[in-house]
């Protein structure tokens, strides 16, 4: 119903290196809150015990989260049920795909200016998992529970676009100063 139940944030450590400083700047993660976070496989466990018997469906913004907790699973060769279950594709909605096809854009739109497009001012810091999900379902539950929702800028758009040109030639020249040299 569109109701928040229950949040969960858990950092994962990084098997391999530490996070550069690219990183750590695009999600306002540092190294020293990961130090001693839970590996992948012990993160998606707590994860799914979180879970517990409850149904369940994934939406994410776009599928990058998806495809890289794929290429994880599979690079660190984890094998288990639960996880398969998680991991099954079905389960996961790419909500920006849905998005972009809803509203007939033919690239992806940043989770930002999706929100923007839709009058929801932004919580947090875009790339932190947690607020990202939140914007998420902030946005998910606008647009479900609002079928005919017009994005702002198509709505502006529309009138602009009914409303006949009135432009005078001389107007595109007013205010140029052209010298003969």
């Amino acid at each position: 119903n569109y109701e928040p139940i229950a949040t969960i944030c858990q950092y994962v450590h990084p098997e391999y290196g530490v996070l550069d400083n690219f990183i750590s700047k695009m999600t306002g993660i540092h190294n020293d809150q990961i130090k001693h976070a839970p590996v992948i496989q012990e993160a998606l466990q707590r994860l799914l015990d979180w879970i517990g018997d409850r149904e369940y469906q994934v939406f994410a913004w776009s599928n990058t989260d998806y495809q890289q907790l794929k290429h994880e699973i599979r690079s660190k060769k984890i094998a288990a049920p639960q996880i398969d279950e998680f991991m099954n594709p079905d389960r996961w909605t790419d909500y920006q795909r849905t998005f972009d096809l809803r509203y007939g854009f033919n690239r992806n739109v940043g989770l930002a200016d999706a929100l923007d497009l839709c009058e929801i001012e932004p919580d947090g810091h875009f790339h932190d998992g947690l607020d990202d999900a939140w914007n998420t379902a902030r946005l998910i539950e606008k647009l479900e529970k609002n079928p005919n929702y017009k994005l702002i800028y198509r709505e502006r758009q529309e009138q602009e676009d009914s409303q006949p040109l009135k432009v005078r030639l001389g107007e595109l020249f007013e205010g140029l100063n052209l010298q003969l040299g």
